[in-house]
């Protein structure tokens, strides 16, 4: 048995650090995986580097890369170090050109590690709102097999591919909300500015007015008078709302009863799952063993009670069962997921077939997104006319029946 130590990343994305014993370096990395813990490096105690010590505190920037522009430094690296450049070198001229302040002194803080004697993943945790915990595995698989361009490859198509997914979620939730919004906005305005005025001119009738007037008339009076304390109500909703979302228990129950819901809830887990085995595959074709690619994958996972399915999966296969094994016993992975699963346990080939799966599970989503939207646009439609004709209604049925009493 020999002590090595070790740089690690915990469930939460939290660097750890200490010592372990094991009769080789192997065995280390599966000793941490079993602990829940991804090993960034592992080293034999006494040959970790002197720029060892500068890892453990964050440098300060003014703010952090976005998706959009990780995906285009990871995607620039990997054409430059593919190229036979040097990784300091490829960081520098990426600082070059960068235009955000942010990323050009993330950039250069990269390049600078790299001088000292740092990994790039060691480096990257300097950084960890702009690199996540998979995105720092998948570097320090790559370091470690020498494979770093290919994995750099692999790492920019995943972050094209989730850039693409985050871009139709957006759209299938933005486009409706949109709509209402402005329908919502011409009816308000209705009914604070336009129908008030109207009303006026039913002041001298003195017959009984419609129900439906009636209800229009005390709803806009309503929205005249309190519309100041109904807005203010929304936002505090709101607010509390984020607030409470924001404690564990609570975003877990929340997240559990959203992917139980009877239509929404299967997409739902279709994407988790998706972004799940993107990254388990990249990981894994980066040279992670599975065990510690879906301990990393843990990132990919928005929703809590899913990153929960996650750990109960790590936990199965560490206790030895196959990745499609774990999977079948848990209810939120689609069963087309684990047959593909199986079939690359069999062949040998099993990054390929959860790249595939991924794929399938996208191509079904965007189905599900153009069906939506084009079911959401006429039912909108359909709904603020049937709103805007009960107003013209309301104001019409007492103007005729003062023609008629006119008439009479």
């Amino acid at each position: 048995m020999a002590r090595y130590s070790y740089v690690a990343i915990d469930l939460e994305g939290r660097e750890r650090r200490g010592g372990i014993d094991a009769r080789d370096e192997r065995a280390a990395h599966a000793a941490l995986a079993g602990r829940k813990l991804y090993p960034v490096e592992v080293s034999p105690t006494g040959a970790q580097p002197a720029a060892r010590t500068q890892k453990a505190a964050p440098v300060r920037t003014r703010g952090s890369l976005s998706h959009k522009t990780r995906l285009l430094v990871t995607r620039q690296l990997a054409t430059l170090v593919g190229a036979a450049i040097s990784v300091d070198e490829a960081l520098g001229m990426l600082a070059a050109q960068q235009e955000q302040s942010a990323a050009r002194h993330i950039m250069a803080d990269l390049r600078s590690g790299i001088q000292e004697g740092m990994r790039l993943a060691d480096a990257m945790a300097r950084h960890k709102s702009s690199f996540p915990g998979a995105y720092r595995a998948a570097i320090a698989g790559g370091e470690r097999s020498g494979n770093l361009a290919p994995v750099l490859t692999r790492l920019a198509d995943y972050l094209q591919r989730e850039h693409a997914l985050r871009s139709k979620i957006a759209t299938a939730m933005i486009y409706p909300a949109a709509l209402m919004t402005v329908a919502a906005a011409v009816v308000g305005c209705l009914m604070i500015f336009v129908v008030p005025a109207l009303v006026e001119q039913f002041k001298a009738f003195h017959g009984e007015l419609p129900l439906v007037t009636q209800i229009l008339i005390g709803v806009s009076e309503g929205l005249a008078r309190y519309w100041p304390v109904l807005l203010i109500a929304i936002v505090g909703a709101f607010v509390a709302a984020r607030t409470a979302l924001r404690q564990p228990h609570i975003r877990l129950g929340f997240d559990a009863a959203m992917m139980r819901l009877p239509l929404l809830g299967k997409w739902i887990r279709a994407v988790s799952t998706s972004r799940f085995v993107r990254s388990v595959s990249m990981l894994s074709s980066s040279g992670l063993p599975v065990l510690e690619s879906v301990r990393a994958s843990r990132d990919s996972a928005s929703n809590r009670a899913f990153a929960r399915a996650i750990d109960a999966m790590g936990d199965r296969i560490q206790e030895g069962e196959p990745l499609s094994g774990a999977m079948r016993k848990s209810a939120l992975i689609p069963p087309v997921v684990v047959y593909m699963a199986v079939g690359g346990e069999n062949s040998g080939e099993l990054p390929d077939m959860l790249h595939r799966a991924a794929n399938h599970l996208d191509e079904e989503f965007e189905g599900f997104v153009q069906a939506a939207l084009s079911l959401i646009e006429p039912l909108i439609i359909v709904l603020m006319g049937a709103i805007v004709a009960s107003i013209v209604l309301a104001i019409m049925l007492p103007i005729l029946q003062l023609n008629q009493l006119a008439a009479g």
